[in-house]
């Protein structure tokens, strides 16, 4: 097996990326081939949840079967993802691509999943910390997994609006599972952190 380091030289100096990059632009792209209303419009609709500090969309998926009646819609569960709360853990955002790419696909379990529940996923909460090359924090300089108790629309839109889009959804329908999906400098392969309850 083999694989290939990419790697920066500017004066003098190598940089070496800790995973492989994955940019705003590469989540564009990605979300522009997925999101076909042609081919999709029977399981996705794409929404923007807010904007961030510097005007940057924050899309959102809803994944579901749409063909179904609306009553058997509001009658699911929604299961909620996101991803990239830290600009460097790019390996959140390849992950991320492989649980939306599957979820639309026409395997039979991908079918009774969109069939089971309401996917609203948020593939980037911080794109402005990606853009900008940010490690750990946004564009205002905070780090956005550590805004969950008090957000608010100034500091740190994306995490107000994921948090209202949740209060909302409680409104009208059951949450069986969140998952906000990072990497890790120090742990190997997969693992979860979970409530203790």
């Amino acid at each position: 097996m083999s694989f290939k380091i990419n790697f920066i030289y500017e004066n003098d100096t190598i940089y070496i990326a800790h995973c492989f990059p994955y940019t705003y632009s590469d989540l564009g792209n990605f979300l522009n081939r997925v999101c076909n209303p042609q081919l999709t419009k029977d399981r996705l609709k794409r929404t923007m949840l807010t904007r961030s500090i510097a005007g940057n969309p924050l899309d959102m998926l809803i994944i579901t079967n749409l063909e179904s009646s609306q009553d058997d819609i509001a009658e699911r569960p929604a299961i909620i993802l996101s991803s990239r709360v830290h600009p460097g853990e790019s390996n959140a955002s390849f992950i991320m691509e492989g649980i939306i790419d599957f979820l639309m696909s026409k395997d039979p379990d991908a079918c009774a999943l969109r069939d089971k529940y309401v996917f609203k996923i948020v593939p980037m909460l911080n794109p402005d910390g990606v853009i900008t090359g940010n490690y750990r924090c946004s564009l205002g300089g905070y780090d956005l997994n550590r805004q969950w108790l008090n957000p608010t629309m100034k500091a740190s839109p994306e995490i107000y609006a994921l948090k209202d889009m949740i209060k909302k959804t409680l409104e009208c329908r059951k949450i069986e599972l969140f998952v906000d999906i990072h990497g890790h400098s120090r742990q190997k392969n997969l693992f979860i952190y979970g409530c203790s309850r």
